[in-house]
């Protein structure tokens, strides 16, 4: 009689979002502006305190990354161009005063050392890799986002990691997905997981997937079913929403067999 041998099927692939999903942008970011404000002593003379200077460089950050993610602008112009508008808004922006350089260097140098993760991060991979394939899928600067792998420790359930600097194209164009999949080998439906309701959720349930959607604020999903059903889209293809990295395990768990 023979011995019939095993099938192993190939995991389900998790695609998680790295910045304030994994590891905590937010509260990184804050220590980040806070180091460069303490240390150069010359951007007390625009902004007396940390809180004005902060509020400032988040304005013209925050609506660059989404001019970014509309494929508008490019990463390079960011790193110069959000400092500028912050420190010296009467200037030429193709032309920066170079000490716009200077401080996005030292930002994103001291950013990427801190070994901070989401609360939870840590323990819920390590035990979704027991059961999945774990990937990044990121819009951020390449060389900033492997150093925050590597020095938060996020880095040993990763197992392979996407991000649109490498490849020109970024969330929410299907097409960093499609190129996801195909960079992982990804069979089925694969699963997003992210925090930014259009770039990582919408984006990835126009490409077909799965989502779930981590909102540490508890705020409403700001697209409905039927809004869904009205851009084409499958409303069933989204699992859920997740408070806690605890949550998302959870929902992973439970829908994905």
């Amino acid at each position: 009689m023979k011995t019939q041998k095993a099938v192993f099927h190939r995991p389900d692939w998790l695609f998680f979002d790295l910045d304030d999903t994994i590891w905590d942008f937010s509260s990184n970011s804050m220590k980040s502006l806070r180091h460069v404000y303490e240390i150069f002593p010359q951007l007390h003379d625009g902004f007396p305190t940390f809180e004005a200077f902060s509020d400032e460089y988040h304005i013209h950050n925050a609506r660059m990354w989404k001019e970014f993610a509309q494929g508008l602008i490019s990463s390079d112009f960011i790193k110069t161009e959000r400092w500028r508008l912050t420190l010296f808004p009467e200037t030429d922006p193709l032309n920066p005063p170079a000490f716009c350089r200077e401080l996005n260097t030292e930002y994103l140098s001291y950013l990427a050392s801190l070994p901070y993760p989401v609360e939870g991060a840590i323990e819920v991979l390590g035990r979704l890799g027991n059961r999945y394939m774990i990937a990044g899928l990121s819009n951020g600067f390449a060389d900033t986002q492997y150093r925050k792998l590597a020095n938060s420790g996020l880095w040993r359930f990763i197992t392979r990691m996407v991000v649109s600097d490498e490849i020109g194209i970024t969330k929410p164009h299907r097409g960093i997905f499609d190129y996801a999949v195909e960079e992982t080998g990804a069979t089925g439906i694969p699963v997003m997981i992210g925090d930014n309701a259009d770039t990582d959720i919408l984006g990835a349930l126009k490409a077909g997937w799965r989502a779930v959607w981590f909102n540490r604020e508890g705020e409403e999903f700001p697209y409905s079913a039927d809004d869904l059903s009205a851009m084409g889209i499958d409303p069933s293809l989204l699992v859920g929403t997740a408070h806690t990295m605890r949550e998302v395990e959870e929902l992973v768990c439970s829908f994905i067999r």
